[in-house]
């Protein structure tokens, strides 16, 4: 396997799917991922996860593949529908306008937004330079148009800043008892499962600080969460 290229990997992971042995088509897929970053791997390995009944692997992997590919409407949905079978379900209310929002800070991609605002920035700049010089009008219109655009850029950067946030993690264990301290000897404090997203908030040797949605915390194993982005 090592001397196989990552497509042919990912091309037997698709294979191994396809006659329904997901086990070794995630076995394939994570050798092709550690060679390759793909949004297409990254969501057939999602899906691979989700058939072996392993909700919390597939959706980090979907998160992953998202934020890769955005606007592909077959990971949004698989993201949305792998959520709807964790056994905790979301405390927040959904708002229309703020989906709205957000997925008008979306259309470009991470790295596009990124580059995007920094040569708006400077062209911004550059207007605005020709401006004070010339003192044409026209460069000042051309400097705020700029300007907005690259407000726009800038705010959608921070926002993929925060989807891919490294301290965004996903239960990986079917219950999972979360302690007032990093240790299996401290008081419990609440119980969770499988696929719910958290954000770890502090590490230790073995053990994390978790936050689970609502704002409650507790320290697990390590190796009971997943972290969906590297730093």
């Amino acid at each position: 396997m090592a001397s196989a290229s990552p497509a042919d990997l990912f091309s037997r992971g698709n294979a191994a799917y396809e006659v329904g042995n997901y086990q070794q088509a995630v076995t394939l897929y994570d050798s092709a991922a550690a060679r390759m970053t793909s949004a297409e791997l990254l969501y057939n390995r999602g899906d691979a996860h989700f058939k072996l009944g392993e909700i919390g692997r597939a959706i980090a992997d979907y998160n992953r593949a998202y934020v890769l590919k955005p606007h592909d409407k077959d990971i949004g949905y698989n993201l949305a529908f792998a959520r709807q079978y964790r056994p905790d379900k979301s405390l927040t209310i959904d708002n229309p306008l703020m989906r709205m929002f957000t997925a008008l800070l979306c259309v470009p991609d991470a790295a596009s937004a990124r580059v995007l605002a920094g040569l708006l920035f400077f062209l911004a700049l550059a207007a605005l330079a020709l401006l004070l010089i010339r003192g044409q009008r026209l460069f000042g219109w051309i400097a705020i148009g700029l300007g907005v655009v690259f407000l726009y850029c800038f705010i959608s950067a921070i926002s993929w800043g925060e989807v891919t946030n490294p301290a965004h993690a996903v239960v990986v264990q079917p219950e999972l008892t979360l302690r007032s301290g990093p240790g299996p000897d401290y008081k419990e404090i609440a119980v969770v499962h499988d696929g719910l997203e958290v954000m770890v908030r502090e590490r230790r040797p073995d053990y994390v600080l978790i936050q689970i949605p609502g704002g409650d915390g507790g320290w697990v194993e390590s190796n009971s969460v997943e972290q969906i982005f590297a730093r």
